[in-house]
């Protein structure tokens, strides 16, 4: 190596030291709380830990039966060895997320230095990737199990070109078994992967060598996907559930009027400015306030598509090119709670690679001065400094309400203040969703629930007789008064002096 390429590998090691001291500071603090997905996916990891059942009692389920959705299996399987390392904790919930991303970092480089020949190019595209502001956020909290989405994506991706490059019966079977997984990572690719494989056969279709292999592709991807087809035929009006809510024929409109509202998505996500660089999804679960991807992309984007363009007869060019266009059909199927990044998701990972492509064509081409290269990475830097800065200043309280409201902290200092078999009170903000907070972080055993409900369990709202060592949380700005009772402890919002919620001890038989 030279030693221009030991100076290139020191820089890019010590950003990767930053990176990831980035990823995992403070993981199980910001965002602020678990938010109710977070806790429900927690939960359900914890009763499998407990007797290997869900918290509805289905042993070692295929999907997870989770509130009003049923959730996809590998996000919930993957706190399983977190949480028996770390126990019941934020940071449990949320490093499956954190590694997840690490691993699309590495496909990405092995994907990125297999399409360019590049190593140093795919070293830098996959790092940053990993710090895209969309990608970065979602490694960091487990709202959604899409958080497991775009290594999936890049592995199938992966798989794919390297079927296209060398064909065969095994590398076909192997790409087929990587797209059929794609389905299980999030409720939009259960879509997006039968769209991939039907993509990938039109792609390779007049490819000699790759044609006669491609019943191998389609029969590993029905072989992926077969689970998914018995879960729906044995458990009918589950997984689609969700999906039958949301899409844009919800009220039977005419022809017409859906395919407008199908064009006019399409259009919202696939050709909207703002949505990609600038302001993104509202939702502050999703986004913190920047567009789905990162600007300096734009540029090196627009080279991608031109060299994909150019590449058009490579079954991979087409395949990357057809995909690039069907990206935004599954959410421009849904009618509610637009715009929205996490039915996107999967284009962050696609834009880099595609990005990767236009940056080595134009690094290829003679008379490219260093200046321009300069001007580039400085961009870069400026707009990932900024969003640091962002995330980790500003976020992390205008992200507050949007998460658990202190309820997190609220519940384990009234647990651990709670003598055996004594009453607990709490405000009705922490009934809702099935009481999902209570019992994640109370660690109730989920038999138990089931068979007895949170009542008789001894847990009630405020107003219900509460007898003597009770434990009562309040309302910080409540002046309502319980006979003897004694002040524990209290739990605040992210970064407020006052209190949002009080922790008390009743010392007394008197009830209010």
């Amino acid at each position: 190596m030279t030693v221009r390429g030991r100076g290139e590998l020191a820089v890019w090691l010590l950003a990767s030291a930053l990176a990831l001291g980035g990823l995992f500071y403070r993981l199980g603090q910001l965002p602020p709380g678990l938010f109710v997905d977070e806790v429900a996916g927690g939960y359900d990891a914890s009763a499998l830990l407990r007797s290997g059942r869900d918290q509805y009692g289905s042993r070692w389920p295929m999907f997870f039966r989770s509130l009003d959705d049923y959730k996809s299996p590998l996000h919930v399987y993957a706190m399983v060895p977190s949480q028996a390392l770390l126990g019941p904790t934020a940071l449990a919930v949320r490093l499956p997320c954190a590694l997840c991303a690490i691993g699309m970092a590495v496909a990405m480089f092995f994907l990125v230095r297999r399409l360019t020949e590049r190593p140093a190019l795919a070293r830098w595209m996959a790092l940053l990737a990993l710090v895209a502001p969309t990608l970065f956020t979602y490694a960091r909290h487990a709202v959604s199990e899409a958080s497991m989405l775009p290594l999936a994506l890049v592995l199938a991706l992966l798989a794919l070109v390297r079927f296209g490059d060398a064909p065969s019966s095994r590398s076909a079977l192997l790409a087929g078994l990587a797209v059929g997984l794609v389905a299980y990572t999030y409720t939009t690719a259960r879509l997006l992967a039968p769209l991939m494989v039907a993509l990938a056969v039109l792609a390779w279709l007049h490819d000699p060598r790759a044609r006669p292999k491609l019943p191998w592709l389609v029969a590993g991807a029905l072989a992926a996907l077969a689970p998914i087809g018995l879960f729906l035929h044995l458990h009918p009006g589950t997984l689609d559930r969700r999906f039958h809510s949301l899409w844009v024929f919800w009220d039977h409109p005419s022809t017409w009027t859906a395919l407008r509202r199908i064009l006019s998505h399409y259009r919202e996500h696939m050709l909207s400015f703002n949505f990609l660089f600038r302001t993104g999804d509202p939702n502050l679960r999703h986004n913190v306030g920047r567009g789905l991807l990162p600007v300096w992309l734009l540029v090196p984007l627009g080279l991608g598509l031109v060299a994909l363009w150019r590449r058009r007869r490579e079954g991979s060019a087409r395949f990357l090119l057809g995909l690039g266009v069907l990206s935004g059909l599954p959410v421009a199927l849904c009618d509610f709670e637009l715009p929205h990044a996490t039915r996107m998701l999967h284009l962050v990972p696609l834009a880099f690679v595609v990005a990767s492509l236009g940056i080595s064509d134009w690094l290829q081409q003679a008379g490219r001065g260093r200046a321009l290269l300069a001007l580039g990475l400085a961009a870069v830097l400026i707009e990932e400094g900024s969003f640091g800065k962002t995330y980790f200043v500003d976020y992390p309280t205008h992200a507050q309400a949007w998460f658990d409201d202190a309820m997190d902290q609220t519940l384990q200092i009234a647990f651990a203040a709670r003598p055996p078999g004594a009453a607990l009170r709490l405000p009705d903000d922490f009934f809702q969703r099935d009481g999902i907070y209570v019992k994640f972080w109370g660690q109730l055993d989920p038999a138990a629930v089931r068979e007895q409900g949170l009542d008789g369990l001894g847990i009630r709202e405020l107003d219900a007789p509460y007898g003597p060592e009770a434990v009562i949380v309040v309302p910080g700005d409540s002046k309502r008064e319980f006979a003897g009772a004694q002040r524990v402890a209290e739990a605040r919002l992210f970064d407020h002096p006052a209190a949002r919620w009080v922790v008390l001890r009743a010392g007394a038989e008197q009830e209010p």
